[in-house]
């Protein structure tokens, strides 16, 4: 998958002011001796032409999380420079802009794997996978070549990365999936992923879930989001559905960190801010929960994206789980199927007042 879908795309710059900026975000203004367009003087600020054609070689963000792309002319290659993601029709929402944390010898593939466990056992194959007794080297990158039917097991080989590319070596054996994690990279041993208070781990009602890969995905307004690799593929096929019926979904809110959570906790508690629960009890802190932008508490009839998340979100996975919160679906596949079996999208005691 990649990670980096605006790669290749193009995009028309929508707003007909659309500065264009630097590295840290200033504007820039045309300089003495610099070629004029039309109806620009020296000192005016620089901006992308409305209706320009674009690609985008770079995205970043600034400390509020509000996106920026570093645009390039679609057609000659011309470099305009910085400028919010905003300006572009649609606004470059539900665009992925890699991973985090981003550090990989090579990202996951679905197939290319690095061994954490440090008694990953070496097996004969099915149906007994008996242990032979030896330990595949914690650290070890290797590629999956098989899967047991109930997906409890794996056939690993080797695996070389040689400029950026998988090359399988020889067959290792079979081993326990639940000795591997995704992608190749040694941030799986790093005081940042083991931390459970840093920016990759994941909480459920005051417990520790351990810590789990995010996506930057970018949300409605153009703030960055984050979502947990296992929900994305989810989510992009619940919005992909939607729009084939023209209703645009987009994420308002999805993943916090522990210490996003902390800052919100503080600054309602300072009276400055909306309810937050404590770190490590918000339904953000999980990574399955999604605020999607439906209109607040609109039960009427007259939201369409509501309505079709109603219809629709537990045959993608989604469920309501708060009451009195439309907006706020989560992706529980289990209680989908059930929900969906009995004509239902919302779990039992979800309440909204009228």
């Amino acid at each position: 998958m990649n990670f980096k879908s605006y790669v290749g795309k193009v995009f028309v710059v929508e707003s007909s002011k659309s500065i264009i900026r630097d590295e840290q975000f200033n504007s820039l203004k045309y300089q003495a001796g610099e070629a004029l367009p039309p109806g620009k003087q020296v000192g005016d600020v620089k901006t992308i032409p409305q209706r320009t054609e674009i690609k985008v070689t770079d995205v970043k963000t600034d400390s509020g999380r509000h996106t920026f792309v570093f645009a390039v002319a679609a057609s000659e290659g011309q470099q305009f420079g910085w400028t919010s993601s905003m300006n572009l029709d649609g606004g470059f929402k539900n665009e992925t802009a890699g991973l985090a944390p981003g550090k990989w010898d090579l990202e996951p593939l679905g197939n290319n794997m690095t061994c954490i466990d440090a008694n990953a056992l070496i097996r004969d194959g099915g149906p007994d996978f008996t242990s032979r007794g030896i330990r595949i080297p914690v650290r070890t990158f290797v590629a999956v070549t098989e899967r047991s039917g109930d997906g409890k097991f794996v056939r690993v080989s080797r695996l070389a990365i040689v400029q950026g590319k998988m090359q399988v070596g020889e067959e290792i054996g079979w081993t326990k999936a639940s000795n591997l994690t995704d992608g190749c990279s040694d941030l799986y041993f790093s005081d940042e992923w083991a931390n459970n208070k840093g920016p990759n781990a994941c909480w459920r009602r005051g417990e520790y879930l351990g810590p789990k890969l995010l996506v930057n995905i970018v949300g409605f307004g153009g703030e960055m989001e984050q979502i947990t690799l296992d929900s994305l593929d989810p989510y992009l096929k619940l919005k992909d559905a939607a729009e084939q019926e023209n209703i645009q979904i987009s994420i308002n809110s999805a993943f916090r960190t522990f210490q996003r959570q902390a800052e919100l906790r503080r600054l309602f508690e300072a009276g400055r801010g909306n309810l937050a629960a404590k770190p490590g009890h918000s339904n953000h802190q999980h990574g399955q929960a999604f605020d999607l932008n439906t209109r607040h508490n609109v039960f009427d009839g007259s939201d369409k994206i509501y309505e079709w998340l109603k219809r629709n979100g537990p045959t993608h996975g989604f469920v309501r789980t708060v009451s009195n919160e439309s907006w706020h679906w989560e992706f529980r596949p289990t209680d989908a199927d059930l929900l969906a079996a009995a004509g239902k999208f919302k779990l039992d005691g979800v309440e909204d007042r009228a």
